[in-house]
């Protein structure tokens, strides 16, 4: 499928703007501009995406077919009103999970192109399988940016800005807290010269096995059996030497009890 977007300019040159930079200029359409304040790091993916970067906003060229906001959440009003301004009818997106379309004022051609995936820019991603959620009121540009998803996806969605925003939640939970956890494991092993390599296996099975199962049919441990002894002695042994990670297991379990109670 051809996509009629085939010049797009990128504002920002992040973790999600190097993944889409790349994978648009590989699909055969042309990057035309790379802006961020930090020009090192957009000329380094101008040169990744065959584009040209620019790190002053007035030598933005407003002759694209679409202008991507991959920025901080917090700065996207105030540049793309700097933008519009200049050009009202330019079609513009972000990338963000929790920012809402009214961050575009009700701009007739705006919408969010939001790629449900944690990037990072030295990881390859297949984007075949990351999910796409499109949202716009304007229904030429939702089909249009629909479009362009699926030549990355084979996941391409609908969503409003408030399932988005939920979905959003629900990723926090399944990505940044059992990343975050994970750390806390690290940092625990190598507190008591520990290796961290041997939970590896674990943590892939873990993973693995909610393929299978739901994750609440997959759930084991002591606060799944109600052990309330276990529980106790490990309680025990984390208050006499790390307070904070005495409270972070007793949310866990707490919460677990009650999913099961």
């Amino acid at each position: 499928m051809r996509s009629s977007f085939q010049k797009i300019s990128f504002i920002g040159s992040g973790n999600v703007a190097t993944h889409l930079a790349k994978a648009f200029s590989k699909n055969g359409i042309t990057i035309q501009q790379i802006y961020s304040q930090t020009c090192d790091n957009s000329e380094i993916l101008a040169w990744q995406a065959n584009s040209i970067y620019i790190c002053d906003l007035n030598e933005l060229n407003l002759e694209v077919d679409l202008l991507v906001f991959a920025v901080k959440d917090e700065v996207i009003k105030t540049l793309s009103q700097e933008i519009l301004s200049k050009k009202p009818s330019m079609p513009i997106v972000h990338t963000s999970g929790t920012v809402g379309l009214d961050v575009f004022e009700n701009y007739p051609n705006s919408g969010i192109f939001y790629p449900l995936q944690s990037f990072s820019k030295t990881k390859k991603i297949d984007l075949s399988d990351v999910p796409f959620l499109i949202t716009s009121n304007n229904a030429v540009l939702k089909n249009e940016l629909k479009n362009l998803a699926s030549l990355l996806s084979s996941k391409v969605l609908e969503y409003t800005d408030e399932q988005r925003k939920h979905l959003h939640i629900a990723a926090v939970f399944v990505n940044n807290f059992a990343n975050h956890l994970f750390a806390l494991a690290q940092d625990y092993c190598e507190k008591h010269q520990l290796d961290y390599q041997l939970l590896l296996p674990l943590i892939r099975e873990t993973i693995l096995k909610i393929d299978a199962l739901p994750p609440h049919d997959a759930q084991t441990g002591p606060a799944k059996r109600k052990d309330q002894e276990i529980i106790n002695k490990q309680l025990q042994l984390l208050n006499a030497e790390d307070e904070h990670l005495s409270s972070v297991y007793k949310v866990m379990t707490d919460s677990i009890l009650k999913m099961y109670s």
